[in-house]
């Protein structure tokens, strides 16, 4: 008889989506629940099949159980993943030994991420407006790796905040919480020189936080909704599911370059950088906003860590819907 395994084995949503779909209700040989839904483990051989061909076995690598846990959170915990893992790989025909095995990505996994790094000192030292991009489309795949969206509707609340200048200063109006002027528009992480982008953030704290309010400081915080029926948004935030039964290397390449991606897109802006610090990922909301027609992209704020940011490429689709004015009264200070 097969052993079976349950749904609470795994934490990937369309793995644990999968299961339910086939499911019988019996016993985890793996975890031990009981009246569980389970299938036959059999049925995922060619999924980790698949999975585990995207790995070479490497001296200086991390352990398999820790790669899939840090990268999509596979499995439910370390200790499923130990046994799952070792289960599969003595019954599957891979040159993995077992789940603590060191691995790296493929040969062709490495090299089609790390031309992030190289395409960032191309665009800023070499050529910026005839960059490649059929290679990136063609021969990289880009133009799929963006698809994990999220929906930004008429209910969705964002918002923008404002520094005054003086503590008698009125809140700022509603047109002034826009876009600059394009004339007058500075270069940022997501906006080139000139083509301004609506920079907005999901929670009030997390404006403060972006526009480095300080103990004191009164500050306009405009309340932002859209007025289309509804926004699509590339998501940088999501957690990224790698089940999938015939692109799995597809879903590993995409999460990998938006890892790195959203590292230089949440950076801090420092005094010192300059505008070519930005042209990188300035290209690539470009590239965004013509190959997956999103109308703007979702990142982790690096300056408050529980919250996010969201960049619409046009700010007609966006209302102003209040402007309140707010007093700073407490600054967290953390010791590096």
């Amino acid at each position: 008889m097969p052993l079976n395994v349950c749904k609470n084995c795994f934490s990937d949503r369309e793995l644990v989506g999968f299961i339910i779909s086939q499911a019988i209700t019996d016993k985890c040989d793996f975890c031990g629940s009981t009246s569980n839904e389970v299938i036959p483990i059999s049925e995922l051989f060619e999924f980790f099949r698949e999975l585990f061909e995207n790995f070479q076995i490497k001296e200086n690598g991390n352990s398999l159980k820790s790669t899939l846990q840090g990268n999509w959170g596979l499995f439910s915990s370390l200790e499923s993943a130990d046994k799952v893992l070792n289960y599969l790989i003595d019954n599957i025909d891979v040159e993995i030994s077992n789940a603590d095995e060191l691995v790296d990505f493929r040969e062709d996994i490495i090299e089609n991420i790390s031309y992030w790094d190289s395409l960032k000192e191309q665009l800023k030292w070499e050529r910026r407006y005839f960059t490649d991009i059929n290679y990136i489309t063609d021969e990289l795949g880009w133009d799929g790796f963006f698809n994990s969206q999220i929906i930004i509707n008429k209910d969705t609340k964002l918002y923008r905040a404002r520094l005054h200048h003086s503590s008698s200063q009125n809140p700022f109006e509603v047109k002034d919480m826009f876009c600059p002027p394009k004339h007058i528009s500075s270069a940022g992480r997501a906006n080139p020189l000139g083509i301004p982008f609506l920079y907005l953030s999901d929670t009030k704290e997390t404006v403060l936080y972006e526009i480095r309010a300080s103990y004191l400081d009164e500050v306009s915080i405009g309340i932002f909704t859209t007025n289309k029926e509804k926004l699509i948004i590339a998501d940088f935030t999501e957690n990224s599911t790698i089940f999938h039964p015939s692109r799995v290397t597809e879903r590993i390449k995409a999460t990998l370059l938006k890892q790195k991606i959203s590292t230089d897109l949440s950076r801090p802006m420092r005094r010192y950088d300059t505008e070519l610090d930005y042209i990188p990922t300035q290209f690539i909301c470009e590239f965004i906003k013509i190959y997956t027609g999103a109308s703007g992209i979702k990142f982790r704020s690096s300056l408050h860590t529980i919250g996010n940011n969201i960049v619409i490429f046009d700010e007609k689709v966006m209302n102003c819907e209040a402007v309140e004015k707010v007093k700073v009264n407490r600054v967290r200070i953390s010791a590096l």
